[in-house]
């Protein structure tokens, strides 16, 4: 399946700041309820123990992700260790979420995933994210990790084939349950979450753009042997798990290393 670079909705800078928090508000409650990206555990603990990090910075972190569930654990393996949850739009109610998460903030200043500053002691991570890139723009995320000698782990738990188009026909139906869970309750996003349902199809719209503009792993397996060099080493898979529909894609950079 050919892939398709269609537009999302919550890119655009004509979004109004009530309907983008509104989709990553769902977006939030639907990994929560899914936690598609546990498997993710494993990797983020042998990257942060091959590297020494002593810090996260997690990339286009829109209403949070995984991280709810996955940083107390994170942080049990590694106490000391903190987290930087950065965004090109900052979500207002997810910098207030996790301004009481211990070890974690929510940086309120606007940062590109595209032009990360050298912070040297932290891995990069980015969920539900690098679909959103060109593949010159994924190259060019990559390139930095790599150039800059930090540890990088990518996942997207939507999926470019036959049965990721069969999920996102759930999308409309998932919202109608999911949205009056989304906090803090937004009455203009939850009246239009039914009359009409314009919210169900907005997030519909971007769920089906997102699967159709995921790469595959070959594709992200022949960006980074473009850039390949020696001294830092590129792992791309798919990742399962247990009662999740769909394989989890897994992207790690890791400093210091060679292929085998």
């Amino acid at each position: 399946m050919r892939r398709l670079d269609l537009p999302e909705i919550e890119d655009q800078p004509w979004c109004p700041g009530w309907l983008r928090d509104a989709l990553t508000g769902y977006l939030q409650v639907a990994i929560e309820q899914g936690r598609p990206y546990d498997v993710a555990l494993p990797a983020l603990d042998s990257l942060v123990s091959a590297t020494r990090a002593t810090g996260v910075i997690d990339l286009g972190s829109g209403g949070g992700g995984p991280w709810p569930g996955l940083w107390p654990e994170l942080r049990a393996r590694h106490p000391g260790l903190t987290l930087t949850l950065t965004d090109l739009a900052p979500n207002r109610n997810a910098v207030e979420r996790f301004a009481g998460v211990e070890g974690a903030t929510y940086s309120t200043e606007g940062v590109s995933a595209l032009t990360v500053p050298p912070r040297p002691g932290e891995v990069r991570t980015m969920f539900t994210t690098l679909h959103h890139f060109s593949p010159e723009e994924v190259k060019d995320v990559l390139l930095s990790a790599q150039r800059d000698r930090v540890g990088f782990a990518a996942f997207e738990a939507t999926h470019r084939s036959a049965a990721g188009l069969l999920v996102t026909l759930l999308v409309p139906l998932l919202a109608l349950v999911l949205m009056p869970r989304v906090r803090p309750r937004n009455w203009i996003a939850l009246l239009l979450t039914y009359l009409p349902p314009l919210v169900p199809l907005v997030i519909w719209w971007d769920g089906l753009a997102s699967t159709l503009r995921t790469y595959s792993v070959e594709e992200i397996q022949a960006i980074a042997a473009e850039i390949a060099e020696p001294g830092y080493l590129w792992q791309v898979e798919e990742v399962r798990s247990p009662g999740i529909p769909l394989p989890v894609l897994q992207v790690i950079g890791l400093p210091g290393a060679t292929a085998s």
